[in-house]
């Protein structure tokens, strides 16, 4: 990690990193080099939690382990990247650690394009989101292969266990990018806390499962994704009530989109929740031939 400081006030760069695509193999998913390249992009894309991992040593320097506790971390993704591509994440500011500054973040490419920029915070999980101004429904009368989904619904998953074998696997395997010694086998709070991408997975994946038999046949991919710590980090192991709410959905000249919100909490209590914006290529879909 450097640290430079500017007209704009102190920047924190991270190590330059080549994530690998973990999922070449998915076949029709947009990970997979042939069903991407068909769509338009250069290859097979890397998902946009696993380079969410990438800001955490950032964030971890500015606002202490107070972010795994009270925190959050919003990411908007432009630029898919690819298999072993360059990237490195970026951080500037707050000048401290009070409750209540936002930190810039972004990530970019060796050649110095923009594959997401977002935000961070610690202390204010409950205030105004970084996303909160990308939510609309634009054109949501237009939608076709979301249609049979609606803005307000809610999805109960009811009581999930969180499995700690598949990060253990990526740390065993040398595949995450910025591995802590809190994701293995113990932490501040007991257990081993859940990567960025760990957390997307329980969240937002099971909602995919519960609405996959509902919605029309796309590829699918990342648009953005905001992770908010309200009461400590998500713990390997344990176990868990979530649900879901759709928030908004619209289209894009090239994408139908849906927003959702998935808590995840324990006792009654909200641990954390994941705000989503999931794509669905149109170019993928039977509806838009």
């Amino acid at each position: 990690m450097t640290r430079r400081t500017g007209a704009d006030g102190a920047t924190l760069a991270g190590e330059v990193r080549r994530p690998r695509n973990l999922h070449l193999t998915a076949s029709g998913s947009i990970h997979d080099d042939a069903t991407a390249r068909r769509l338009g992009f250069r290859g097979g894309t890397i998902a946009g939690s696993y380079h969410m991992e990438q800001a955490v040593p950032l964030v971890l320097d500015l606002f202490g382990q107070e972010w795994f506790e009270r925190g959050t971390m919003a990411a908007y993704f432009r630029r898919a990247t690819v298999d072993g591509e360059a990237v490195r994440a970026f951080a500037r500011g707050p000048a401290t650690r009070d409750a209540g500054g936002r930190a810039e973040l972004w990530m970019d490419t060796a050649a110095g394009e923009r594959v997401w920029e977002g935000s961070a915070t610690a202390g204010t999980p409950g205030g105004r989101g970084g996303l909160a101004d990308r939510m609309t429904s634009r054109d949501a009368d237009q939608i076709r292969i979301l249609s049979s989904i609606e803005v307000g619904e809610v999805i109960d998953l009811g009581e999930l266990r969180l499995d700690g074998e598949r990060q253990r696997d990526r740390l065993r395997g040398g595949l995450m990018t910025e591995p802590l010694d809190w994701y293995d086998e113990s932490s501040p709070w007991g257990p081993a806390v859940a990567s960025p991408s760990t957390e997307v997975w329980f969240t937002f994946e099971s909602v995919k499962q519960a609405l996959a038999q509902r919605r029309g046949a796309g590829v699918g991919l990342y648009g953005a994704i905001e992770i908010r710590h309200l009461a400590g980090p998500l713990l390997l192991g344990e176990t868990y009530h979530v649900t879901s709410t759709v928030r908004a959905l619209g289209c894009t000249p090239k994408t139908e989109y849906m927003w959702t919100e998935t808590v995840a909490g324990r006792g009654g209590t909200p641990v954390i929740s994941v705000l989503m914006m999931s794509r669905v290529m149109k170019a993928s879909s039977d509806l838009y031939s």
